[in-house]
C-alpha cells in the first residue's frame, strides 16, 4: 500500500472538518492519472475546499502556477510540480495534525490550515521569471569570461512593486514580524526579504506570503473597509471580522514566509512546536511530501509505494525507499525543527 491510499485510509473521513469531498479526495490519491489531468483535478478540489469560506479568489494564484508549470514543462520536463505538491501536502498535514500533533495537544484552526497548506507556493511563477532570464545572463557571463574582461557578473531581477503594502498604511512585514516574534523566532523578516532583492534571488515562500496576504487584505478592504473586530456575514455564512484577518491569515501566511527560507535561518532557534504549530506542520509537510513529484534526476518523480507514514507510540515514523530522500528530509527536519518524535527510516 503506498503512502496516498495510506493516509486516505486515516483522514479521509474528515472532509466535514477541512473541507473536501471523500470522494473526491480518494479519487485524487488513489486513481492514477496523466500528470494535466492531475493537476486539473488538484485545483478542482482546491475550489471545492475554499469556496467554503469565500476565498475561492485565491485559486487564481493555484491556476497561475499550473499554467506557468504546463508552459515551461516542453523546454524543462524535470520542473518541480506545486500544484497536486500542495493538495498532497495538505492531506499529510491532516494526517500529522490529527495523529500526531492534536494528541499532544497542539490544535490548529482548520482554516489557517487551508491558507497555509493549499497557497504556500503560489509565488513560484516569480521564481520561474527569475529562472528564465538566467541563461541569458549566464551567456553575457560566459562571453565576459571568455574575452578575459574582469568585470561583475550580469544578472537580474525580479522585483515586486507595492505587494508589502496593505490598505490603512499597514505593511505585511509588520504584521509578519509580529508572529514571528510570537513564534520566539530569530528572523528578521524584512532584513530576509531585502537580502533576497540584493542577491537578485526569488524565495517563492515570502512571495507566496505576501501575495496570499496582498489579496485576502483586498478582500477585507471591500467587505469590512473600517476593520472593525464584529462580526459581517457578507455573503451568510463568510464571517469579514478583523480579528481573523490579524489572527488566522496574518499567522498562515507568516508561516508560509518562513516555510522555504535557508536552514541559516533557523540555526539559533529552531521552530517549536510548543510556540509555532502550524510553522512546524507547514515546514514538515512541506519537506515530507516528495513523493510524485518530478525532478531533473527523477522526471517522473518518486511513486507514492515507496512511502509509508505511520504513528506508533506517540512517535511518527515515515519510511521511505530511496537512501538520498532519507538524507534530505532528516537534514530539512534537524535543522529546522524541534521534532524528537518524528523518525525518518529506510524500507
Amino acid at each position: 500500500m503506498g503512502i496516498n491510499r495510506n493516509i486516505f485510509e486515516e483522514v479521509g473521513n474528515l472532509g466535514s472538518t477541512y473541507g473536501f469531498s471523500g470522494y473526491d479526495i480518494e479519487d485524487f490519491l488513489t486513481v492514477p492519472k496523466d500528470f494535466s489531468s492531475r493537476q486539473s483535478q488538484a485545483i478542482d478540489v482546491i475550489r471545492d475546499i475554499m469556496t467554503h469560506h469565500g476565498k475561492e479568489v485565491l485559486l487564481r494564484h493555484v491556476v497561475q502556477v499550473a499554467e506557468v508549470e504546463r508552459g515551461i514543462r516542453p523546454l524543462e520536463p524535470w520542473v518541480r510540480d506545486h500544484v497536486v505538491h500542495a493538495l498532497l501536502s495538505f492531506m499529510l498535514g491532516i494526517f500529522v495534525h490529527e495523529k500526531l500533533l492534536k494528541p499532544e495537544g497542539f490544535s490548529l484552526d482548520p482554516f489557517q490550515w487551508k491558507l497555509a497548506g493549499l497557497f504556500h507556493d503560489v509565488g513560484y511563477p516569480a521564481q520561474v521569471a527569475k529562472d528564465i532570464l538566467k541563461p541569458y545572463s549566464d551567456k553575457i557571463n560566459s562571453i565576459k569570461n571568455e574575452l578575459g574582461v574582469r568585470r561583475p557578473d550580469v544578472f537580474f531581477k525580479v522585483v515586486p512593486v507595492g505587494i508589502d503594502k496593505l490598505s490603512r498604511g499597514v505593511k505585511s512585514f509588520d504584521l509578519i514580524q509580529s508572529w514571528l516574534d510570537k513564534w520566539m523566532l530569530r528572523i528578521n523578516a524584512k532584513a530576509e526579504y531585502d537580502m533576497m532583492m540584493r542577491s537578485g534571488g526569488v524565495c517563492h515562500g515570502m512571495i507566496s506570503a505576501l501575495s496570499i496576504l496582498y489579496v485576502i487584505d483586498l478582500m477585507y478592504q471591500k467587505f469590512n473597509p473600517n476593520r472593525n473586530y464584529a462580526d459581517i456575514d457578507y455573503p451568510p455564512g463568510i464571517n469579514w471580522n478583523h480579528s481573523y484577518f490579524k489572527g488566522d491569515v496574518a499567522s498562515a501566511c507568516s508561516a508560509i514566509f518562513i516555510h522555504n527560507l535557508p536552514k541559516r535561518c533557523f540555526k539559533h532557534a529552531l521552530i517549536d512546536p510548543n510556540h509555532a504549530a502550524l510553522a512546524f506542520l507547514l515546514r514538515l509537510s512541506d519537506c515530507m511530501q516528495d513523493w510524485e513529484r518530478p525532478s531533473e534526476s527523477n522526471p517522473n518523480g518518486f511513486p507514492d509505494r515507496d512511502y509509508r507514514i505511520e504513528v506508533i507510540s506517540g512517535k511518527l515514523i515515515l519510511t521511505v525507499t530511496d537512501p538520498d530522500r532519507k538524507i534530505k528530509i532528516e537534514d530539512e527536519i534537524v535543522s529546522s525543527l524541534v521534532a524528537p518524535n518524528i523518525e525518518i527510516r529506510q524500507a
